[in-house]
C-alpha cells in the first residue's frame, strides 16, 4: 500500500476557462514523492501561459479503494 501521493496538475488554456486536469501517482515514502515531484517540471519557459504544471505530494488517509484492474484511487 502506498502512503503517500504525488498529484500532478496540468492546466492548458488561455481562456477565461482553462482546462485543468489531476493525475494521482501512488508513491511508498515522502523522499520519492518529492523527488518525483521534481521531474515534472515544465521545461518550456515560453508556454507558461498556455500550460502549467504544478505538483505535490498528499499523504494517504484511511483505505484506498481497489479497482477491478487491481489499481487504487
Amino acid at each position: 500500500m502506498s502512503e503517500f501521493v504525488l498529484v500532478i496538475l496540468v492546466t492548458m488554456g488561455l481562456s477565461k476557462d482553462p482546462s485543468t486536469y489531476e493525475i494521482r501517482v501512488p508513491k511508498k515514502t515522502y523522499k520519492q514523492c518529492i523527488e518525483d515531484s521534481k521531474t515534472y517540471k515544465f521545461p518550456f519557459e515560453e508556454m507558461h501561459k498556455v500550460i502549467s504544471v504544478k505538483t505535490r505530494c498528499e499523504k494517504v488517509i484511511g483505505k484506498q479503494k481497489q479497482l477491478k484492474n487491481e489499481k487504487s484511487i
